[in-house]
C-alpha cells in the first residue's frame, strides 16, 4: 500500500531538516514505520524530538495520528526535551490528553472537554 504525504507534512518536516541534505519522504516513512531508522539522526525518537521542538502544535497534530501523539507524550520522552518550556508545555498537553488533573486554577470540567478537542484539531 502506497502512503502519500501531504505538501503540507513534507513542507513541515524540511523546516526541521534544513540544515541536512535528507529526503523528507525517508523521515516520514520512518515516523509511519514504512522504513527502519537509518542512524542516530534519523531514529524515530530523535525525529519525534526535533518536531517537539521546532514544529508549532498545529504541524505536529498534521504530520502524526492522534494515537500516535499520544504514544509519544510518556513522561519518559517528554523529559529528553531540552527547553525547559517546552518540556512544560508538552507535559501539560499530556496530561490534558490523558485526563489528568492540570494545576492551573480557573480550569473547569467544560473547559478542559473544550482545550482537549482543540489540542488534537487539524487547523493547519
Amino acid at each position: 500500500m502506497d502512503t502519500v504525504f501531504t505538501e503540507k507534512q513534507i513542507s513541515f518536516i524540511k523546516t526541521i531538516y534544513w540544515d541536512y541534505n535528507i529526503d523528507p519522504y525517508q523521515i516520514l516513512s520512518i515516523l509511519n514505520d514504512l522504513e527502519p531508522e537509518q542512524s542516530f539522526l534519523l531514529s524515530k525518537e530523535r525525529i519525534l524530538l526535533r518536531m517537539l521542538e521546532r514544529l508549532a502544535w498545529f504541524q505536529i497534530v498534521s504530520i502524526l495520528s492522534k494515537d500516535k501523539i499520544c504514544s509519544i507524550l510518556t513522561p519518559d520522552f517528554i523529559i529528553k526535551i531540552r527547553n525547559p518550556e517546552l518540556k512544560e508545555k508538552y507535559e501539560f498537553i499530556r496530561k490534558v490528553l490523558f485526563g489528568e488533573p492540570v494545576p492551573t486554577a480557573g480550569w473547569g470540567d467544560e473547559y478542559y472537554s473544550k482545550i482537549k478537542h482543540t489540542l488534537l484539531s487539524n487547523r493547519g
